[in-house]
């Protein structure tokens, strides 16, 4: 039986029950596996059976001949979590798959989905998406879970690096997801091994993040805020404060997230990028929030409506980053400053004031103590005051 992938069908009698049997080679057990039918043999005499088995023979030899094989005849109805949403709405996310490959990865996004934030769901949904979409190019024949090989992942890893030229960080973040994903196919016992070895790590660009704001630029932009936009004045210092991330947390954030009796602001699950989570309100933040009458509106209010004052509805996503822009336009400062550089110039002055790593990570809503070890060094270095100090005797003089 050695490299045989198919035993075509034949008539098994004269043990008590008829059936047909015939065997395909499972490429993933990599042996021949046997398949019977016994459907539809009762209640026929010798001759009925005979010839239902050879019309059941005919059935299946041209089937199998033709390249169908078992495990194909599931049709599986699911949620097509990788379809791009302007499809879904009009030809509907309710998909029939014979590879698994769409109904597995789509498991695995619904699965996460519960747990994540829209935000962070989107970034695990897209780069999914890409990966699906890049694999189902190369094999349109279609591929199962368990058949993709690390060349096909490493093929798609050059590709994100060499076609589509994304930086370091953006692949480490497709390597985390997909790494994820299947993490999960293990589980389940989809797949028997991690088939990603040897991943290329991608090319360091030009940092273009946004920079922590110098004190003197700072009041400048303040001052400006005070004088031009009383709204932008509010969030810069809520931003600054808090150090929340300014899109879902700062803009939809509600008058009843604010505490003023407790002192602490709440971040909610469903706009928390890392879940819900209290963030201690300084307070000069509290005076500022006292200063705009805060808490004389209703709790259902978004502090920062989209008529200058708290009301019903919310800015735009891009609200706070476009104003940021024409304020920096306006006072001709550093394109590095932007509107997320409020929250990296307020960890900057929290660890300057002696708060320590824990009180840090706590603040700023890290998972774990190494996000915000990576955090201080990306954005401030390894700080020492022996270093910030530095004066030789013999530049005394000079300077």
């Amino acid at each position: 039986m050695k490299n045989v992938e198919v035993v075509l069908p034949y008539l098994v009698s004269g043990t008590g029950k008829w059936f047909v049997e015939y065997r395909c080679l499972d490429p993933k057990k990599g042996s021949l596996q046997r398949y019977r039918i016994y459907k539809g043999f009762g209640k026929k005499d010798d001759a009925e059976k005979r010839k239902f088995a050879d019309e059941i023979i005919d059935h299946y030899t041209r089937k199998l001949t033709s390249g169908w094989r078992p495990w194909e005849v599931q049709k599986y109805i699911y949620t097509d979590e990788i379809e791009y949403a302007q499809v879904k709405s009009h030809w509907g996310d309710k998909k029939k798959d014979y590879n698994h490959l769409r109904k597995n990865m789509s498991a695995f996004l619904l699965e996460i989905k519960k747990d994540l934030s829209p935000k962070s769901y989107e970034s695990y949904n897209s780069k999914i998406r890409l990966f699906c979409q890049y694999l189902e190019n190369k094999e349109p024949a279609g591929l199962r879970p368990f058949e993709i090989t690390n060349n096909h992942v490493l093929s798609f890893f050059n590709y994100l690096v060499n076609d589509r030229k994304l930086d370091r960080i953006t692949i480490r973040k497709y390597k985390q997801n997909i790494g994820a994903m299947f993490q999960y196919f293990l589980r389940k016992k989809i797949v028997d091994k991690i088939p990603m070895n040897d991943l290329p790590k991608g090319k360091k660009t030009a940092d273009l993040s946004a920079r922590p704001i110098m004190d003197t630029d700072m009041i400048r932009i303040l001052e400006h805020c005070a004088t031009n936009h009383p709204q932008m004045l509010l969030a810069s210092l809520f931003q600054f404060f808090l150090c929340c991330r300014p899109g879902s947390e700062l803009r939809l954030m509600k008058i009843e997230d604010l505490d003023f009796f407790s002192q602490v602001v709440y971040i909610r699950f469903d706009t928390g990028k890392t879940g819900a989570r209290r963030i201690s309100m300084p307070d000069a933040l509290l005076e500022v929030c006292n200063e705009f009458k805060l808490n004389t509106y209703p709790g259902s209010f978004y502090v920062f409506g989209n008529k200058g004052i708290p009301g019903p509805v919310p800015h735009g996503v891009n609200h706070f980053s476009t104003k940021f822009r024409e304020i920096r336009k306006a006072l001709n400062l550093s394109p590095m400053y932007k509107f997320y550089s409020y929250k990296h110039t307020g960890a900057g002055k929290l660890l300057e004031s002696g708060a320590t790593i824990a009180e840090v990570k706590s603040h700023l809503g890290h998972t774990s103590v190494e996000s915000t070890i990576k955090y201080i060094h990306r954005h401030f270095g390894d700080r020492s005051q022996k270093v910030l100090d530095f004066r030789p005797e013999f530049l005394k003089k000079l300077l």
